[in-house]
């Protein structure tokens, strides 16, 4: 059959090559003959396609009794079967298709198979029989549709759950940095209805500037005791100097102690002070310092300019909101990685809350450490710790046998007498 088909093809493409040259080159002789079938339907009689026609189909022949017998499962029922008297019945086709669409179930060609095939086919020639068990069928996959269904149903809610909260966390993001950007704003532009306060390092109205030196040199300490002091905060710049050539500002600088400690580490840095007489030591040492209101000098400083900044004792001198505006500005103008660090007295200790503090009139209020630690993480500050420092002379602690009570009293009365806040920027 495929080799007549084939045959068939040829003699057709040879056939209209034949008379698509003959009909061109009768009306012209120079036109080149075309290329491709071009009514390929009328260059052929239908007399010509006898010849490749298929036989005519066949009478169904008997199925050879071997393979009837090859299907039948073994046993005495069977065996009957396969009796002389029986074969001859088995050996139809149709029948043979039975047995054999009977052999593929599972049991083989038993009679309860052949029996379930005759049924089915005699049920789905009955329209309304065949519809009930077609619904019958529908009915009997529907729970495990559903279920997948129910799955598919349930993925899509938890992707659409986890894109609302990644865009919700995208939204919080942006909202904090638009808030960042405002206070910024606002700090380089304040209005006439909210001045900027002066950052009073210097001592209120009644205790003149010289006066406020010596006030320092005998409550505070000799320049020594606190460059003593303040060497321990050293590491801490030298790990954030070391990634970049940004200085570091001291606010508040007083007599430059902490900026002499910087400087002869190699790390440029700068000081500001309202006080003319404490600039004026730093300028006699040698050192970088300015007369200057510590937020104004913030607010003209560049974004991201510093690598660290430190105020040493002076958060206690102003209002709340300056402070808040003080370290949104610290924020602003100190680079990312860079650090700050606010020194001030720690109320926790009960000598300094309630009477050392007081001794400089121009402290407002003791800031709690909670307060100042949650304050930098507020306005953007990551890593944020508190650094309890500068304990009482261990000579004044109490001596007793009762533990329990004599080391909270110890802590309480002379523990740290400082704590240093200090944040990082993300």
């Amino acid at each position: 059959m495929d080799n007549n088909l084939e045959t068939l093809r040829a003699a057709i493409a040879a056939e209209v090559s034949r008379r698509e040259y003959e009909r061109f080159a009768a009306k012209s002789d120079h036109l080149p003959a075309p290329s491709g079938l071009v009514d390929s339907v009328e260059a052929f009689e239908p007399i010509d396609l006898e010849g490749y026609l298929p036989e005519p189909p066949s009478e169904p022949q008997p199925v050879p009794p071997e393979l009837v017998s090859e299907l039948l499962p073994e046993g005495r029922v069977y065996d009957l079967l396969r009796h002389k008297r029986f074969a001859p019945h088995l050996q139809r086709p149709r029948l043979y298709s039975l047995i054999t669409r009977a052999s593929r179930l599972p049991g083989g060609a038993s009679f309860s198979n052949m029996g379930y095939l005759i049924g089915r086919g005699i049920a789905y020639r009955i329209p309304w029989l065949a519809r009930l068990m077609e619904e019958s069928k529908q009915w009997r996959y529907l729970p495990g549709r559903l279920a997948g269904f129910e799955y598919q149903a349930n993925q899509g809610l938890y992707a659409h759950a986890l894109a609302t909260q990644r865009n919700d966390e995208h939204l919080l993001k942006r909202i904090q940095t638009l808030e960042q950007r405002l206070r910024e704003l606002q700090a380089r532009q304040p209005s006439a209805a909210a001045p900027t306060a002066a950052v009073e390092t210097q001592a209120e109205p009644g205790m003149p500037a010289e006066l406020y030196v010596d006030f320092e040199a005998r409550f505070r300490g000799s320049p020594d005791e606190i460059r003593g002091r303040l060497a321990n905060n050293l590491p801490l710049f030298q790990a954030v100097a070391a990634l970049g050539t940004e200085p570091v500002l001291d606010l508040g600088c007083g007599r430059g102690e902490w900026l002499q400690i910087l400087t002869d580490s190699g790390i440029a840095a700068v000081g500001v002070d309202s006080n003319p007489s404490m600039v004026q030591c730093c300028i006699d040492a040698g050192l970088d310092a300015q007369v200057g209101d510590a937020l104004e000098y913030l607010a003209r400083q560049p974004s991201q300019s510093l690598s660290g900044l430190t105020a040493f004792h002076v958060i206690e001198h102003v209002p709340l909101d300056v402070l808040v505006r003080l370290i949104d500005e610290a924020r602003r103008v100190v680079r990312p990685g860079g650090i700050v660090l606010f020194e001030t007295p720690n109320p926790e200790n009960l000598i300094v809350g309630a009477c050392n503090f007081y001794t400089d009139p121009t402290h407002r209020n003791p800031l709690p450490p909670a307060l100042v630690a949650f304050l930098l993480e507020a306005r953007g500050f990551v890593r944020v710790d508190i650094d309890r420092r500068h304990p009482a002379d261990p000579k004044l602690l109490l001596q007793g046998q009762d533990d329990a009570l004599i080391q909270p009293l110890n802590r309480l009365l002379f523990g740290p007498q400082d704590y240093a806040a200090i944040g990082y920027v993300p």
